[in-house]
């Protein structure tokens, strides 16, 4: 049986950060009813190294979203690190 809140992994261009901001806005609820934790890389601390912080958020998570566009799938590290990694974890059931 799944645990609450369930985290959930934003996979995203920085071009379309203000549509993720948006889509935050509309999955604020079951946040407020602890049924999902959202995180994102703009949540990375200063002075950590952000792509192990990325890495290891994307490993913990239980829900991947990817916000597909244009820059996404132009963006080396969203297509070939974070997708890939994303459909690796499907793949083997983990998310």
């Amino acid at each position: 049986m799944k645990s609450y809140p369930a985290k959930i992994f934003y996979c995203y261009s920085h071009k379309d950060e203000e549509l993720r901001d948006r889509l935050e806005v509309h999955l604020k609820m079951l946040e407020r009813q602890n049924l999902i934790k959202s995180w994102h890389d703009r949540k990375i601390v200063s002075g950590k190294n952000w792509a192990n912080e990325i890495s290891k958020k994307l490993e913990d998570s239980d829900i991947v979203l990817l916000l597909l566009s244009s820059d996404f799938l132009a963006s080396d590290y969203c297509y070939e690190i974070e997708m890939k990694k994303a459909i690796e974890m499907h793949k083997s059931n983990n998310i």
